[in-house]
């Protein structure tokens, strides 16, 4: 950034109170606002001032205290910032700018007529304010820079501006216009754009003068006990100070990355892995010394130990010991399938742990016009190498569970081959901390990239610590099960004896099979036990001939809706399909009555372990329970 001397700030800010003047109508140096305002001594008395300019709002909406409470934020972080030095005479401007801003928003208070049309859009404009002037107070607790004097001036000068063209609207009866959506008026979006390329130079500026700063903290300390004690204290003060700033940075830098690059969320399916992995689970993969790749069937319960290794090395990062990134490839989540997602999530979460690895998003982030612009997958691609050759860190964990999730599709490349091009560009830059674990069935395609790579294989088949699992797993259910638990003794043991002999390593084929077993009576165990199939595809296919005549129509609807959404199906649309008579030969009409009152209990009583029902940002959403179930 260039050198700004005091007398262009004094221009910059004289040139936006005349602008105030011409779009607001009002000459606020000599409003009688601004001479109330000369008298207070406090941010309280300042709000209390702006407070009897929204009596009004008071009257209409009672207590429900949005307006008051965004505009008290704004009003502490003005006051703060402009008795701190940083504005006004500390930067030689003869009328402060937050003596500006506060007469400006007593002149939009003052201005409305309209009560009711106006409250929300208030309440938006004076979050929004808010928001962008909290990042300021940090300012108060440091050491200015011309360099962030100029960037604080010209934020407070769009927020005069914004100012400005709110009580221009006011006055022609268009404030609720203004908002977050700001519905299409040019001149308002212009300004909280420049806002927000402000506040991220802003970020980006004191991210590197935190050295600075902390050198000119450790050079003004001065020695006061012989033992040097106070220094000690204070080198410790200044650390911490230093790295306040820092982390507050970092946390604003990511905001800025996240909302840029918007990457899925892995956390989702770990949490989901998670509850499903039975105590002791996966132990015998996790006690080994290294970490190693690994191709499995369907079934065999991949994510459950690729959410244990997860679960392990979460530890040794949260300790500092290691850096971790993992991904979820997802059949039910698009947004999950492809190089995109997975560049995305890798990035936002390396970023996230190494100050090193966030300047080199934020590198990326700058030469796309401060994430006006997206990357390329190249781009990101070439970001992710450059933050596993950073010299001098420790071991980083990339863990990716389910590739052959990712489909073949159309196109060349296709999203998996793009996916195993990036695994083979990751393996093949040789560095001795990098290590990478993939879990996959083991599909033509997958092997032949991956298997020449692979300094380490396993198959879960053949692993007697899964087979061990499983075990536990039977032994765990049949005991712990309402239903199963009431067994006879020589039943129990039956089951779990069948199981443990035919699993054949397959987790969800011993699930599928506990989830019909636990619904039969007692004198039809031994039966069914004869009877059990003996694969994946199997069990599906049996599920599906075990649906009565009445339930078939519907079983079929429910399916097809499942498979060809657009998103996944919430509980009551899926359940409406229920309300429908289908008669053969006849439109199908619709019953209201037919509206099942347990809609989740419905879908699944009529689909029985083909789907499942899971949370989805607060709401149940119908989906296939496996990806076997989906492409049987």
């Amino acid at each position: 950034m260039s050198s700004t001397t005091s007398s262009d700030l004094q221009s910059l800010f004289q040139t936006a109170l005349s602008e105030y003047q011409i779009k607001a109508g009002t000459n606020i140096i000599d409003h009688p606002l601004t001479t109330k305002l000369k008298t207070c001594s406090s941010a309280d008395s300042i709000l209390a001032l702006l407070q009897q300019e929204a009596q009004a709002f008071r009257k209409f909406r009672g207590d429900d205290g949005k307006l008051i409470k965004f505009l008290k934020g704004t009003v502490h972080a003005l006051y703060t910032l402009s008795t701190s030095g940083i504005l006004g005479e500390g930067i030689g401007l003869p009328f402060p700018p937050a003596k500006a801003i506060f007469a400006g928003i007593g002149v939009l208070l003052a201005a409305i007529k309209d009560v009711s049309a106006s409250y929300d859009a208030l309440v938006d404009l004076f979050e929004s304010t808010e928001l962008f002037l909290r990042r300021l107070d940090i300012y108060t607790k440091i050491p200015s820079t011309p360099a962030m004097n100029e960037i604080i001036v010209k934020i407070l000068v769009e927020v005069l501006s914004t100012l400005a063209l709110a009580t221009q609207q006011v006055k022609e009866g268009r404030l609720k216009k203004f908002g977050k959506k700001l519905l299409g008026e040019n001149d308002i979006e212009a300004v909280v754009q420049r806002l927000d390329r402000l506040t991220h130079e802003e970020a980006r500026t004191t991210a590197a003068q935190t050295l600075e700063v902390v050198y000119g903290l450790f050079k003004t300390m001065k020695v006061v006990m012989d033992d040097g004690k106070a220094s000690v204290e204070g080198m410790q003060k200044a650390l911490k100070m230093a790295n306040d700033i820092n982390k507050s940075r970092r946390e604003e830098l990511q905001k800025d990355f996240r909302i840029w690059l918007s990457p899925p969320d892995p956390s989702k399916n770990h949490n989901t892995a998670r509850k499903c992995q039975h105590v002791g689970t996966a132990s015998w993969f996790i006690d080994g010394n290294t970490f190693p790749e690994w191709r499995a069937t369907a079934g065999s319960g991949k994510s459950v130990l690729c959410s244990a290794l997860i679960h392990e090395i979460t530890k040794m990062r949260e300790a500092g010991l290691a850096y971790l990134a993992y991904y979820y490839f997802d059949f039910r989540d698009t947004a999950k399938q492809d190089t995109r997602g997975f560049l995305t999530s890798l990035l936002i979460q390396l970023s996230a742990q190494s100050d090193s690895c966030s300047h080199i998003l934020s590198r990326l982030y700058s030469i796309h016009d401060a994430g006006s612009k997206q990357p390329s997958d190249d781009s990101l691609a070439e970001s992710l190498e450059d933050m596993l050759a950073l010299s001098g860190q420790g071991p980083i964990y990339i863990i990716a569970d389910g590739l052959d999730e990712c489909p073949r599709g159309t196109g060349t490349p296709s999203p998996r081959e793009s996916v195993l091009e990036i695994m083979k560009g990751l393996v093949k830059l040789g560095y001795p901390h990098i290590h990478i674990s993939v879990t996959s069935r083991p599909e033509a395609d997958i092997k032949d990239i991956l298997k020449p790579l692979a300094s380490h294989s396993v198959s879960l088949h053949d692993e007697s610590g899964q087979t061990e699992d499983i075990n536990s797993y039977i032994n765990s259910f049949i005991n712990s099960d309402t239903k199963t638990r009431q067994w006879r003794k020589e039943d129990k043991e039956l089951v779990i004896n069948k199981l443990c002999k035919e699993a054949d390593g397959m987790f969800r084929w011993v699930y599928c099979q506990l989830d019909k077993l636990r619904r039969c009576l007692p004198g039809r165990i031994r039966r069914a036990l004869e009877e059990l199939p003996g694969t994946l595809d199997e069990t599906y296919e049996r599920t599906l001939q075990d649906i009565d005549d009445e339930n078939w129509a519907y079983a079929h609807r429910l399916l097809q809706c499942v498979t060809v959404a657009s998103r996944p199906f919430r509980v009551e649309e899926l359940a409406e399909f229920l309300a429908f008579d289908f008669k053969e030969g006849e439109s199908a009409r619709f019953e209201a009555d037919w509206r099942p009152e347990n809609a989740g209990d419905a879908i699944l009583s009529t689909c029985s372990s083909l789907l499942m029902v899971v949370n989805v940002d607060g709401s149940p959403v119908v989906q296939f329970s496996h990806f076997s179930s989906y492409w049987s």
